[in-house]
């Protein structure tokens, strides 16, 4: 008995949609662990608080009021902004030749790259309240930005166009 083949979609638009995601997640769950455990260590912050000052990007001071859904809110947020992330840099990547040399500079680039653009873009448009500066505090998430956004979305995206599922095609 033969099974006839599975009906193909567009199955480069989906594993493009697939890398993104997974990317995402990825990113995500690295960055929010180096944030639950630096916003701890430094300051004695616990999660729920982390991901409410998250949540406060758009809800402003009632993130605080709320109970778990507010911090459920912010988890998903946190995963929204790594996404987007993520995405850029799947759409940059075929378009700019230099993006695809050393992964390690480009990695660390791009995590000062979006270090910048959500502390002096992203951040002063949304409703959190603005965090204390300190020079630990820029250094420490500086280097989270580079190493553990930048280099694992570049890492994931070379080793996704690696496998033909990265990229969108370039014009």
């Amino acid at each position: 008995m033969e099974h006839a083949p599975a009906p193909q979609g567009n199955t480069r638009q989906e594993s493009v949609i697939t890398a993104v995601l997974l990317t995402g997640l990825i990113v995500s769950l690295l960055d929010g662990a180096a944030a639950i455990i630096h916003a701890y260590a430094r300051s004695g912050i616990a999660p729920d608080k982390l991901f409410r000052y998250i949540a406060s990007a758009l809800l402003g001071s009632d993130a605080y009021n709320g109970g778990a859904g507010i911090i459920l809110f912010g988890i998903f947020l946190h995963f929204l902004i790594a996404l987007t992330w993520s995405a850029v840099f799947f759409i940059l990547y075929p378009r700019f030749w230099f993006l695809r040399g050393n992964k390690l500079i480009t990695g660390c680039l791009y995590g000062i790259f979006v270090w910048l653009m959500m502390n002096f873009v992203v951040l002063p448009l949304t409703r959190v309240p603005p965090l204390k500066f300190s020079t630990s505090g820029v250094i420490t998430g500086v280097l989270i930005h580079m190493f553990i956004i930048g280099c694992t979305i570049v890492g994931l995206t070379a080793y996704w166009n690696r496998r033909g599922a990265a990229t969108p095609d370039a014009p």
